[in-house]
């Protein structure tokens, strides 16, 4: 499996051209990518095991996790930036897979406030991970001039540019296949929080529940439309976010979380919602929130957002996945 986000999402990246070689070049394999286009590094572990639940059992995990928006927050830092490697790692030994990490090449538009490539450099070298430098090192094999033609804005590639990154990442992968499983019974890293899915079917059980495929990722969601939901846990919960499906029937919620009473604006459609993505609602950043339930208002038109490609839908409506959480790790 090839997780990541944008350019593991786009046609043009390297992950169809990578696919289509390795099946090439090593018959009856399977592999597939999962897309997790403009989110963050918090949500890897929770659609981890998401994938092994539906597309799995799987072996080998490609892990191409920077994210410009994680990367140039002011609350990331190397400390917690550790802490999230070492709940991925830990949770693609839980699926009984091995990990290699990838570096992809963005060119930062802001401050950066964690160096998230060294980190991982160093995470893989401590622990001898494999992984394959295709940011700072693809300059130095390609030279700069030739890296900037196959870029066609700071972190997406061309189609030319996604091949090229594919004739080079394949035969690190084939290697990556042969190689001795490592993570089998290793002791890891242990961090102090493990980030978890908690399902909202159960709450949201008078909503008829459909299935969408979210670049590769089929998953399940409440359809609520001219009215609004309430979810009520019935304990109290350490939540990151709220997962949601940008689409194009998407328009404007309001999200009141309990017992804080605050409302959180949500827009579940933007010019690239002709394909259907996973979104998350962020609480307090990502840092976690103690919730006990949330009402989610009834979807207003966002008339304003113009789709590049494709029409509207109607009628308007919103799609609710699961919550997701932070669970301290049992001593």
């Amino acid at each position: 499996m090839i997780i990541g986000f944008s350019n593991v999402a786009t046609k043009s990246g390297f992950s169809i051209p990578t696919i289509e070689r390795l099946k090439s070049g090593w018959p009856g394999l399977k592999a597939f990518r999962v897309g997790l286009g403009a989110l963050q590094p918090q949500v890897i572990p929770p659609y981890i095991r998401t994938a092994a639940e539906t597309l799995g059992p799987f072996t080998h995990v490609l892990l191409e996790i920077n994210s410009s928006a994680y990367a140039m927050h002011p609350l990331s830092t190397e400390e917690n930036g550790r802490e999230l490697l070492a709940d991925i790692l830990l949770t693609v030994q839980d699926c009984g897979a091995e990990a290699a990490f990838m570096l992809h090449l963005r060119h930062w538009t802001r401050q950066i406030y964690v160096d998230f490539d060294a980190l991982v450099r160093r995470f893989c070298t401590e622990l001898d991970l494999p992984m394959i430098d295709l940011a700072e090192g693809w300059i130095a094999q390609h030279g700069a001039s030739q890296i900037a033609a196959w870029m066609r804005d700071e972190t997406h590639t061309t189609k030319e540019g996604g091949e090229a990154m594919a004739e080079t990442l394949t035969p690190f992968l084939i290697d990556f296949l042969n190689r001795k499983p490592s993570l089998t019974g290793r002791s890891l890293p242990r961090p102090r929080m493990r980030r978890g899915v908690l399902p909202t079917a159960p709450m949201l059980a008078g909503w008829p529940r459909e299935q969408h495929e979210c670049l590769g990722l089929p998953l399940d969601f409440a359809r609520i439309e001219e009215a609004e939901a309430r979810i009520q846990l019935g304990r109290t919960v350490r939540a990151q976010g709220l997962v949601y499906m940008f689409h194009r029937a998407g328009g404007r919620n309001s999200v009141a979380l309990e017992p804080s009473g605050e409302a959180l604006p949500l827009t579940t459609i933007d010019p690239n919602s002709n394909v259907s993505r996973v979104g998350v609602l962020a609480f307090d950043r990502m840092r976690g929130f103690d919730l006990q339930g949330l009402t989610i208002s009834s979807t207003e038109p966002a008339e304003d957002i113009h789709l590049h490609k494709g029409v509207r839908e109607r009628p308007l409506r919103i799609y609710v996945g699961p919550i997701l959480t932070l669970e301290p790790v049992q001593d």
